[in-house]
């Protein structure tokens, strides 16, 4: 099985191999001590914190996971969809064989909650820009 993953950081991707809600957008841009900071005001003054596009409140901000995706940019981590340890999503593809792979991947949907794989488990087996596939 054959799955493509869009990121312009892939190797940080498999590093991790955790992934973040909304495709690593809308994080918090700052220090650990910064990120803190923002989180104690809105809950001390019952307002909402920004992140990952998501709106938190008091105890959500309080139990949200929230992990460092690149130096100094923090998201919150999906431990809904499929969270039962480790992984990141791609697009799973039809594909059987890696050529049919690449040019199914060149117009695959990125978007959704795509499937969830164990980098550890997974080989990366072609990269063209920031499309990657694994072969799982």
């Amino acid at each position: 099985m054959f799955i493509a993953r869009k990121s312009d950081h892939i190797q940080e991707d498999i590093k991790r191999n955790w992934s973040s809600w909304n495709f690593g957008q809308e994080g918090f841009e700052g220090t650990r001590e910064e990120l803190e900071e923002a989180k104690q005001y809105a809950i001390e003054n019952n307002s909402g914190f920004w992140i990952s596009g998501f709106e938190l409140w008091g105890d959500e901000i309080r139990k949200a996971d929230i992990r460092e995706l690149y130096p100094g940019y923090w998201v919150l981590v999906d431990t809904v969809n499929g969270y039962d340890g480790p992984g990141i999503f791609g697009t799973e593809l039809n594909a059987s064989t890696l050529t049919d792979a690449i040019s199914e991947a060149k117009t695959a949907f990125y978007f959704g909650d795509g499937n969830k794989f164990d980098a550890r488990e997974a080989r990366l087996v072609y990269s063209e820009g920031d499309i990657h596939i694994f072969e799982i």
